[in-house]
């Protein structure tokens, strides 16, 4: 087999790597993408019945996943390279978020204020207050709720379409130093 497929590749190297580069334009990446065609002829147990149709179809398909794994280098908008300033009104909103989660009962305090304020994933917090990952796990899930009904009832959260918070509507929010 490997004589075969040297034979054949050795006969149409020159014109595959043409099609190639007037497919793709860069003769370095033409030339590895021609290197993936003969690896696979090499890896082939039977010789294909038409080597040039086989090598063509080959060759076309490492052409289509060389373009889908290649991702354009565009230049950032500006908006994405000017230095984000956070708004006042999440700003003013998580400096409420500690005497929100303070208002919960106690359950849901602690595990909230060490995962979600401190930063402790949810086993550091199960071992430190002696629960199993999976009561930590469903009172975080809980206590975000409860806490997530305290910001809607007070702060007056301005949702966009996919569900985010985009701001906070001050005139209607219900703060009275949280």
């Amino acid at each position: 087999m490997q004589q075969v497929a040297s034979t054949a590749f050795k006969q149409y190297q020159q014109e595959l790597l043409a099609y190639i580069i007037k497919k793709i334009g860069h003769r370095d990446d033409a030339q590895d993408i021609l290197s993936g065609v003969f690896v696979k002829l090499l890896q082939q147990q039977t010789p294909p019945n038409s080597p040039i149709a086989w090598l063509y179809q080959v060759t076309k398909n490492a052409i289509i996943d060389y373009y889908r794994t290649r991702k354009p280098n565009e230049a950032l908008p500006e908006d994405l390279l000017q230095e984000v300033d956070k708004s006042d009104a999440f700003r003013d909103m998580s400096e409420c978020m500690r005497p929100m989660i303070m208002t919960l009962d106690d359950k849901y305090q602690h595990v909230l204020l060490l995962s979600e304020l401190e930063g402790f994933k949810h086993q550091a917090v199960a071992d430190q207050l002696n629960l199993s990952l999976p009561a930590v796990k469903s009172r975080v899930r809980r206590g975000r709720q409860l806490l997530a009904s305290s910001i809607q009832g007070c702060c007056a959260p301005v949702v966009n379409k996919s569900g985010r918070i985009d701001d906070f509507d001050t005139e209607q929010a219900n703060c009275k130093g949280c």
